[in-house]
C-alpha cells in the first residue's frame, strides 16, 4: 500500500475529482480512484476537514496499491487537479504556522523520524507531549515576574528587595544552563554517537576496540602502525547506538601510507562526540603520550591507562586519573563501558531533556542574559540595564518555541524534514 497526503484550501476539489464524490468526514471510505483517463485503482480515502487536522487545513489521506505505476498516476492525478508536490517538512511547517504546534513540538516530530533507538523515540514522545513547551512557558512566566519586579524598582526603589531578585536570577540562570546541557546526551539518544579511540601507536587501541565489541574486528600486531585506515563498528551502550572508531596511532609517520592514515584519523574524529584516549600505562614517559593529551584537550574524553598488566604501569599523569584496562585479561572493560554510558547517557534529568542544538544555543543565550542582568542588578549598571537584559532574555526564549522566530530559521529547520512531514 502507498499513502498520499493532500493539504490546503483546494483539497476538497481534488478529492472530489479523484473519487467522483465527496467522502464522509473523518471516516475511511473505500473508493474507486480516477483521473481524466478514467478509473485506475481502488483505494481508501480519509477526508479530514480543517481546522482540527495536523496542519490546521483541510486534509485528505488517500491510499492506493503500492505498484509504482499506480502511485505515479495517483500523484499525477492530484497535481493535474491543482496540487503541487510538498517541500520537505511542509506539512509540519503549516501545522506550526496555523498554531497546531509550537517549534519545540515540531522539532520533536523530526526527532521521532530520526530516532535510531527506543531511547531516542521515548525522548521524542516527551517532546511531542509538550514537556519542553510547558517548561519554556513556566520559565517565561518566571522571567516576566522578575522583569516586573526589576521595572518596579525603578519607580519605587524603596520597596525593592535586591537579595531576593538576585537569588532568583542566579537560580533561574543555573536551571536553564543545566537544561541546555542535556542536549549532548539527548542528541546521542536520538542520532547515536561517534566515539573515537585515539592515542599513541602500540597503546592497544585495536585490542580495546575488539574487547569492547566482544569480537575480533581489527587486526592486532606488535609492529607499530598496524592500524592505518579508520575502522568502524556499532556498539549498543545503554540504548544509545555508538559508532566506535579505531584510528591510526599518534606518532611520527614512518611512511607516506602511515601519514595518510593519520590524516584520515584527524578527518574522522572532527565530528566525534567522545574520545577514548588510550595511553600505555607502563610507558607514560613517551612523547606521544603528551601529544595525545594535548590534542584531545578541551574535548569530551575518557582517559584510559591500557596494558595494566605490564610492570611499571601507572594510572595517573599530571594530576589526571587514568582508567586501568587490559584487553588481554578483560581488566577494566566493564568499567570502560560504564564510563561510556555515563559520558553519553548519564542520568535522566529532573526537567525536560533536549535534543536540539538550536534550542541549546538559544537557552544558553537566555542564561547569559540573566547572568548579565544579575551583574547589572548587583553592580553599578543598576536596574535599568538589568531590565534590558531581561527583555532580551525573553526575546531569545520566544525564539525557542517560535513566538518570534525569523523566516530564515524556519527554512533551515524544516528543510531537514522528509517529504510527507
Amino acid at each position: 500500500m502507498a499513502w498520499i497526503r493532500v493539504s490546503g484550501p483546494g483539497s476538497a476539489d481534488i478529492v472530489q475529482r479523484l473519487c467522483g464524490r465527496q467522502p464522509a468526514d473523518r471516516r475511511a471510505v473505500h473508493v474507486r480512484l480516477q483521473d481524466a483517463a478514467g478509473p485506475f485503482d481502488e483505494g481508501i480515502v480519509l477526508w479530514l476537514p480543517g481546522p482540527h487536522t495536523y496542519t490546521g487545513e483541510d486534509m485528505a489521506e488517500v491510499s492506493c496499491h503500492g505498484n509504482p505505476v499506480i502511485v505515479r498516476r495517483l500523484v499525477s492525478a492530484c497535481t493535474d487537479a491543482g496540487a503541487r508536490l510538498a517541500e520537505p517538512g511542509e506539512f509540519t511547517r503549516r501545522a506550526f504556522l496555523h498554531g497546531r504546534l509550537d517549534l519545540t513540538r515540531a522539532e520533536a516530530v523530526l526527532q521521532a523520524i530520526e530516532a535510531r533507538t527506543p531511547r531516542g523515540a521515548a525522548l521524542a514522545i516527551r517532546g511531542l507531549s509538550g514537556e519542553v513547551a510547558d517548561w519554556i512557558e513556566a520559565v517565561r512566566r518566571r522571567i516576566l515576574d522578575l522583569g516586573a519586579e526589576i521595572e518596579a524598582s525603578l519607580d519605587f526603589p524603596e520597596e525593592a528587595t535586591p537579595g531576593s531578585v538576585g537569588e532568583a536570577l542566579a537560580a533561574l540562570a543555573r536551571e536553564i544552563r543545566a537544561t541546555a546541557e542535556t542536549t549532548r546526551t539527548g542528541q546521542a539518544s536520538v542520532h547515536g554517537a561517534r566515539v573515537g579511540l585515539v592515542g599513541p601507536v602500540n597503546a592497544g587501541k585495536s585490542s580495546l576496540f575488539n574487547a569492547l565489541l566482544g569480537r575480533t574486528r581489527a587486526l592486532v600486531d606488535p609492529a607499530p602502525g598496524t592500524t592505518r585506515d579508520v575502522l568502524e563498528a556499532t556498539l549498543d551502550v545503554a540504548g544509545v547506538e555508538v559508532t566506535l572508531l579505531d584510528t591510526a596511532g599518534q606518532g611520527r609517520a614512518g611512511s607516506p601510507l602511515e601519514a595518510r592514515g593519520q590524516a584520515l584519523r584527524d578527518e574522522a574524529l572532527e565530528d566525534a562526540d567522545l574520545l577514548v584516549v588510550v595511553l600505555p600505562a607502563h610507558r607514560l614517559d613517551r612523547p606521544e603520550v603528551a601529544a595525545s593529551l594535548a590534542h584531545s584537550e578541551g574535548r569530551p574524553r575518557i582517559l584510559v591507562g591500557n596494558h595494566a598488566d605490564r610492570a611499571g604501569a601507572r594510572f595517573s599523569l599530571s594530576g589526571l586519573d587514568l582508567l586501568p584496562t587490559c584487553a588481554l585479561d578483560g581488566r577494566g572493560i566493564d568499567a570502560l563501558k560504564a564510563a561510556l554510558q555515563d559520558a553519553l547517557v548519564g542520568e535522566d534529568p529532573a526537567g525536560p531533556w533536549l535534543a536540539s542544538a538550536r534550542q541549546q544555543a538559544l537557552l544558553s543565550a537566555v542564561a547569559r542574559n540573566l547572568e548579565a542582568a544579575l551583574a547589572a542588578w548587583n553592580g553599578d549598571a543598576g536596574p535599568a540595564v538589568a531590565a534590558e537584559e531581561v527583555l532580551e532574555a525573553l526575546d531569545h526564549l520566544g525564539a525557542v518555541d517560535g513566538r518570534n522566530v525569523r523566516e530564515d530559521v524556519l527554512d533551515t529547520l524544516f528543510a531537514r524534514f522528509c517529504i510527507g512531514k
